[in-house]
């Protein structure tokens, strides 16, 4: 029998981003509502809106939580409400000249997952994310990932 992921044709996402001035560009997806990416001031921009590494963070949360959603269901556990916070470390990229180095050094993501469903459900929710999230798998790709996950019984 033939590897369904090998006859799955790719997706492709594409962005359009204008430069406007000040470390600042404007992004278009689709006919979505375009955004502004923004540096801080440090570097020479305003800090109105997010940096492009916190839209990274964004981007890595908000895969994770519709991939949460899908595996929950998959696997039969009631999901009740999820939160992701994410943090993303960076140091300044050196030069070769001066000892190379920087950039990104982690990411930490906490998930709380509010659910009547069982430790098992929990459990297979977590491995799926961590084997089949495509962001998520690129951010382990890239650099170290730490996840750590809270199931919470739901009040009432």
């Amino acid at each position: 029998m033939a590897d369904p992921q090998a006859q799955a044709a790719p997706v492709v996402r594409t962005v359009r981003t204008q430069w406007k001035g000040r470390l600042r560009s404007e992004a278009r997806v689709r006919d979505c509502v375009p955004f502004i990416i923004d540096e801080p001031p440090n570097r020479g921009g305003r800090f109105e809106h997010p940096t492009p590494a916190e839209y990274t963070l964004a981007a890595l949360t908000g895969c994770a939580a519709a991939h949460v959603e899908m595996f929950a269901k998959e696997v039969g556990m009631p999901l009740v409400d999820l939160t992701i916070e994410g943090r993303l470390t960076m140091l300044p990229v050196r030069s070769e000249e001066d000892g190379g180095g920087g950039g990104v050094q982690g990411i930490e993501l906490e998930l709380t997952v509010t659910s009547p469903g069982t430790a098992e459900q929990f459990r297979r929710v977590r491995e799926l994310l961590r084997s089949q999230c495509v962001l998520y798998r690129f951010a382990k790709a890239a650099t170290k990932v730490e996840d750590r996950w809270m199931l919470v019984s739901p009040a009432g």
